[in-house]
């Protein structure tokens, strides 16, 4: 049982070293540097952690849902210049995009492709 403890406490400090790290450098000293730490692909990082059984269907997950991620990124871009909400009501829109585009995909990607 401490073992799942010491996974979940190693996961945590992984996620959020890359959090913390890309808003200090948003900050402080470029959002190039941050963009660039917070696109590491922490689902790619995650497959160290998933039973190999379950990598497959897992990595195709992946690819299915990052579509659910940049379809929201694509709206920001697109709502922030005409300024139609104000922050930070346009990052949460945001956010209720990406919760659509992922309930859309989870209902009509076929289980048996991603099942084990």
């Amino acid at each position: 049982m401490q073992d799942i403890y010491y996974k979940l406490i190693y996961r945590f400090f992984v996620g959020g070293t890359i959090l913390a790290g890309s808003t200090f450098l948003a900050n402080h000293v470029s959002p190039l540097l941050a963009g660039i730490l917070i696109t590491i692909p922490l689902e790619l990082v995650s497959l160290f952690f998933i039973k190999q059984n379950r990598l497959l269907p897992y990595a195709f997950s992946i690819l299915i849902m990052s579509i659910a991620t940049v379809i929201p990124v694509l709206y920001y871009n697109l709502i922030l210049p005409f300024k139609l909400l104000n922050y930070p009501y346009d990052v949460c829109s945001s956010f209720g995009v990406w919760l659509i585009v992922g309930i859309i995909l989870y209902y009509n990607v076929p289980k048996d492709i991603i099942s084990i």
